[in-house]
Order: C-alpha cells, then sequence, then structure tokens
C-alpha cells in the first residue's frame, strides 16, 4: 500500500513538472456555453426604459466591429471626474495583517458631518481596480462614495499570507513569545482566489463603516464578471450589504454539498502537499498571467450558487447581465439567481443589456446604460445624503 501511494505521489510529481515546463497546464478549459436569453419577467423595482430610449446607440455597440471585445482594453479604462469630485488612496487591511489598497471617490461638496450611502467596487478576474475606477466615479457624481479596490495580490494591494513562501527553513520555536529574525520570502502575485476576494470586500465594508461622512447603514457593493460571483458569496455571509449591482454576471440557486477532488485536481493537490507548488495555468482577459491551477479547486469552495438561500430580505440585489455573454451563456442563470432571490422575499431584478457581448458593457452605451442603472438602484435601496 505504501509502496503504491509512493509510486502515485512520484508519478503525479513528474506529470506536473511537465506541465509546468510546457505551459500547458489548464490551457484547456470546457466550452463556453452557448448564449441564450430569456426574457424577465419578475418585478421591476426601477424603471428599464433607459435601455428603450438608448437602443439604436446599443444596437450600434452591439454590431459596429470597433465594438468588438474579447476583452476590456486601456481605452475602455479612461474616465474624467465629474465637477467637484475628489479623490484619494487609501490603505485598509484584511485579517489584521495584508494591507490593501482602495481609491476613495467623495461627492461634489461632500461633507464629513454629513451622512452618505457608500458602495464598494470589485473588479473581475485577473484585472485591476483601474478598470472600473469608471464606475466609482459615475456613483461618486451622483452623490454617493465609492471605493474602488484591489484584491489581495493585485494592483497596488499587497500580497497575503498564501502568497509569501519562506526560502530557509523557520527554526523559530515557542520557547521565546516573541522572535525578530530577517528571512528571505519569495511573493507570488495575482494569485485568483476567490475566498481571498470575499474578505477583501468584508474589509473594505468595515473600512467605509468607519469613514466619517459614510453611513454604516448603508452600504451598498457593486462587482463585476467574476467579482459579481464572488458579491454572490458575499451577500450570503454579510448582511450589511444593503445593496448589491452584479454586472455581467449571474449566479443560479445550487445546493450545497461537498464536493469531490478526482483526476488531475487531486493529482495537483498531492504535489501541492509534497512539494509546496503545484502546477501553473495562464489566467485573464485584459491581461495574462500564470497563476496556481489550484484556484479552480480553491474558488469551488466559495460556492456562490448556494449562499443564495443564506441572502437576507434587506440585501436588494440587481443582475446586469449581457444578452450575448459567451462567457456565462447570456443571462439566464441571472434569471433563475433573482427569481429563487424574489421567491424568498429578497428584492431582486434583473436588467439585460440587449445583443451586447460579456466584454461590451464596459464602455460606450453599455457602460452608460449600465452604469445610470446602477446608481438607480443605489439610489433606490440606499438613498442619498442625509
Amino acid at each position: 500500500m505504501a509502496r503504491r501511494k509512493r509510486r502515485r505521489i512520484a508519478a503525479a510529481v513528474s506529470g506536473i513538472a511537465l506541465l509546468i515546463a510546457t505551459g500547458a497546464a489548464g490551457a484547456q478549459s470546457p466550452a463556453d456555453p452557448a448564449p441564450v436569453s430569456e426574457v424577465y419577467s419578475g418585478p421591476r423595482h426601477i424603471p428599464d426604459d433607459l435601455l428603450v430610449r438608448n437602443a439604436a446607440a446599443l444596437a450600434a455597440q452591439a454590431s459596429a466591429p470597433e465594438w468588438k471585445r474579447a476583452a476590456t482594453v486601456p481605452a475602455d479604462w479612461a474616465y474624467s471626474l465629474g465637477e467637484g469630485v475628489s479623490t484619494r488612496q487609501v490603505s485598509f487591511y484584511v485579517d489584521g495583517g495584508t494591507r490593501l489598497q482602495g481609491k476613495l471617490f467623495l461627492p461634489k461638496d461632500f461633507d464629513a458631518r454629513a451622512s452618505y450611502p457608500a458602495v464598494v467596487v470589485g473588479h473581475g478576474i485577473n484585472a485591476l481596480a483601474i478598470g472600473v475606477e469608471k464606475y466609482a466615479a459615475k456613483f461618486a457624481d451622483r452623490g454617493l462614495v465609492a471605493m474602488a479596490i484591489d484584491y489581495q495580490s493585485y494592483g497596488f494591494s499587497d500580497s497575503g499570507a498564501d502568497e509569501l513562501f519562506l526560502l530557509e527553513a523557520d527554526a523559530t520555536t515557542d520557547a521565546d513569545p516573541v522572535t525578530l529574525r530577517r528571512m528571505p520570502v519569495r511573493i507570488k502575485r495575482t494569485n485568483l482566489n476567490n475566498v481571498e476576494e470575499v474578505k477583501a470586500f468584508r474589509a473594505a465594508i468595515s473600512y467605509l463603516q468607519g469613514e466619517p461622512g459614510v453611513d454604516p447603514e448603508r452600504i451598498g457593493v457593486w462587482a463585476t464578471s467574476n467579482g459579481g460571483a464572488v458579491t454572490s458569496a458575499l451577500i450570503g455571509v454579510d448582511g450589511r450589504v444593503r445593496a448589491a449591482v452584479i454586472h455581467v454576471m449571474g449566479t443560479a440557486p445550487a445546493t450545497a454539498r461537498a464536493l469531490d477532488l478526482t483526476g488531475p485536481a487531486l493529482d495537483d493537490a498531492i504535489v501541492r502537499a509534497n512539494a509546496g507548488q503545484g502546477a501553473e495555468t495562464t489566467a485573464g482577459f485584459s491581461f495574462q498571467t500564470n497563476v496556481d491551477l489550484w484556484y479552480r479547486t480553491r474558488n469551488r469552495d466559495v460556492a456562490p450558487g448556494t449562499m443564495l438561500q443564506r441572502v437576507r430580505d434587506t440585501t436588494a440585489v440587481l443582475f446586469l447581465p449581457a444578452e450575448r455573454d459567451e462567457l456565462i451563456g447570456g443571462n439566464r442563470s441571472a434569471i433563475a439567481g433573482s427569481a429563487y432571490l424574489t421567491s424568498r422575499g429578497t428584492p431582486s431584478q434583473v436588467i439585460t443589456f440587449p445583443g451586447l457581448t460579456h466584454f461590451q458593457p464596459y464602455s460606450g452605451a453599455g457602460f452608460e446604460a449600465g452604469s445610470t442603472l446602477a446608481v438607480d438602484w443605489f439610489k433606490k435601496f440606499l438613498g442619498g445624503r442625509e
């Protein structure tokens, strides 16, 4: 038995080492679902006639060659601040130690003695806060406090405990209550870890709740793409969120259950447990980097679909999917998630970007419509300056 186990480990180490060397690990993924969208028939808490008024511009964006997107591009990130909107870079901490970075956007004539609703703004998979700051700027221009954040190991944020590796043995013991020693470390960046991203949102909410002028009882979250999936889990954990906007993402309800670890994922887990480093794979759209293949296993632990049953009826959830989304297969998962929340008494709605694909709503007519609808949602469920 022991010999068979050792042979299995050796074979797994050899096989995954080859994958690392060739860069082939995780290069292939299951085919993306064909976009199939449905007509939303649930409650309408905010009007969606904005899409009708901008139908021509949205149709042009959907069909014009210059608007075709396989990822966002730097031109999609550009924005200008509205009159009187101010910003400042801030630091906040998760788990009492890892420093994260955010950019705070304050509305015109901001008064720290007043009371404002505030929104955390989060980016998608292998992306940066600078790509979604334009949403925070738009929210501040409409009277909200907003903070765009970089997740742990992204952008300006630091790496955390699971991304710092000692390069020599730790000889310290509990014999001394405090030991000060300099040791070399290796830092891993762009670690895809939805578990850590949930924690980043929670730390950002705590930071905003302590910010002068912010009403701690009126906190919202806006997040896009994979960040939207993370938000579906977040609102099932953190009841402080009073309003959420999930942009170009949908989360269908799912049954909570333990998941198996088999095949290549198990082989990789064995290697990681024995050697400290498993296979790597490329990931990302707006920019690509090598990341641990383990992220696919780790991120299943978040299980956002199973978390919908825990969302409070005090958390209003707006889904903004794209009709021709090639990554999540249209708007059906958003409609299923919204219907489930509505059936449980949670205010929810789906407004679909007509004709657009996953990466088109970040700019042009899609951005103007989506950011305006998001503000309308926050205004309805968070209110304004008091």
